[in-house]
């Protein structure tokens, strides 16, 4: 895919600091060592109740956390671990959802790899004193690991930055063990859309915020899987519990962004967004249009596959 930084390259990481403004206002909910859009309870036409429904029950920066924290339980049960174990989590980032892993099944061994040496650090600082888990550098795309010597492989939301989903997927079925289980939550695109569309305004600035090149459709996604070696066991539809209600959140800070004492009201609530700008609103105005025209035609799917006998 040409124009997607190559394998190693330290842009990658630039849709995890505070180079750009989207990434900021999420900082300031909350985002940190935990990376993921989180898991909503309630879903259309409640969304917002995700927001103002427990205002005494979380302050603002604790919230995000906790639906961050959700989405990886919810997605972690779908591995299905069983005692004696090996978890490879690829592209794990600053490594909680390692730790989550590795704390609630202290009888499995996880590995933790992502490409960014400066993720994997972080990861080892914060969390590298569990005996069942180690961090290492590692290429989804080129994993350094024996064949068939794993039996989970787990990736949360990082599958759409790799420049080639398909290698990904030949990489996973290699290193997972006969009957073994992948367990993939991404961003797919909807079957109806061309690959012209992601060369739209729009298209363009949340590829440019997240440095990647594209959704895959669910069919391609599929497609893939089968062609790797697996079989497809669920692909569920989260969308309703992620991306729809997270989108709502950027709708009405956007919206309160754009007027001055809506700036006002945001910062009395949230005393960390204090550091930005009216021309970083105007930003985070155009982020929040922009991620709509995305949202409006993908889907956050959990994608479950097991290795073809």
């Amino acid at each position: 895919m040409n124009g997607f930084p190559p394998r190693g390259d330290p842009r990658v990481g630039e849709a995890y600091d505070a180079s750009n403004v989207t990434f900021r206002v999420l900082r300031a909910y909350g985002w940190g060592p935990l990376l993921n859009l989180g898991w909503f309870g309630f879903r259309h036409p409640l969304t917002l109740l995700n927001v103002i429904g427990t205002p005494l029950a979380f302050s603002p920066r604790q919230r995000l956390p906790a639906a961050q924290l959700a989405l990886v339980h919810r997605a972690l049960r779908l591995l299905e671990p069983a005692p004696g174990q090996a978890v490879l989590d690829v592209a794990c980032g600053r490594g909680a959802s390692s730790f989550v892993l590795a704390n609630e099944h202290p009888e499995i061994e996880v590995t933790g790899i992502d490409v960014l040496t400066s993720s994997v650090d972080v990861a080892s600082v914060l969390y590298g004193n569990a005996p069942n888990l180690e961090y290492r550098v590692g290429d989804a795309q080129q994993l350094d690991l024996p064949d068939a010597s794993f039996d989970r492989v787990f990736c949360l939301e990082a599958a759409f930055q790799f420049p080639d989903r398909r290698r990904f997927l030949t990489e996973a079925r290699r290193v997972v063990h006969p009957g073994g289980r992948v367990v993939i939550m991404d961003f797919m695109a909807d079957d109806v859309v061309e690959p012209t569309w992601w060369d739209t305004d729009a298209a363009r600035f949340v590829r440019q915020t997240w440095q990647f090149e594209r959704f895959d459709t669910m069919a391609e996604y599929r497609a893939n899987a089968v062609a790797a070696g697996f079989d497809v066991i669920e692909m569920r539809n989260w969308s309703a519990h992620v991306t729809d209600p997270l989108q709502s959140i950027f709708n009405l800070v956007a919206w309160l962004g754009r007027r001055r004492w809506g700036r006002r009201l945001l910062v009395v609530h949230n005393s960390m967004l204090r550091s930005l700008t009216a021309d970083d609103w105007a930003e985070f105005d155009r982020s929040a249009r922009a991620h709509r025209a995305v949202r409006q035609r993908s889907r956050y799917v959990a994608l479950v596959l097991s290795p073809t006998p």
